[in-house]
Formats: structure tokens, sequence, C-alpha cells
């Protein structure tokens, strides 16, 4: 049982953190000036509905999509994930 409880919470705790993630991605457009997450996939050659999941936090984002939003925002990896929004 005990480590059912430990399982759980931990995908709680990434679940929570993949909204938090969601968030500063949305914070950042924002930031950019783009009012529509659907016109700053499209500008950024982004599939609409991952960027719309990924700000959502509804859906895991891979390495390789992280570097290309980082890029995005004219970013590094770490400045991307260090940013003061």
């Amino acid at each position: 049982m005990d480590k059912i409880k430990v399982i759980n919470n931990s995908q709680l705790i990434i679940d929570q953190e993949l909204t938090e993630l969601g968030r500063r991605i949305r914070a950042l457009r924002i930031s950019k000036g783009y009012k529509s997450a659907e016109k700053f996939a499209l500008d950024h050659n982004l599939s609409r509905v991952h960027y719309g999941r990924w700000e959502a936090g509804k859906k895991n984002i891979t390495y390789k999509s992280l570097l290309i939003l980082a890029r995005a925002h004219g970013m590094t990896l770490s400045e991307f994930l260090a940013a003061e929004i």
C-alpha cells in the first residue's frame, strides 16, 4: 500500500510541475506580445494542439520540444527555465 501512495504522490508532484511549466510557457508567450497561443504556435512552426496542451500543463513535453520552445523565445534552455517572468 505504501508503494502505491509513493507512486500517486510522485505523479501528483509531476502533474503540479507540468502545470507550473505550462504557466511559464504561457507567460513567456504573452511577454513576447502574443495574445493567441495558436498564433504563437503557427509563427514558430509548433503543433497548435501540442502547444495548447503544454500551456495547459496537460501534455508532457519532450526535451527536443523544450529546446525548440526556448529558441522561439530567443533563449537557451537554461535561460528559458530560469527566466524571471
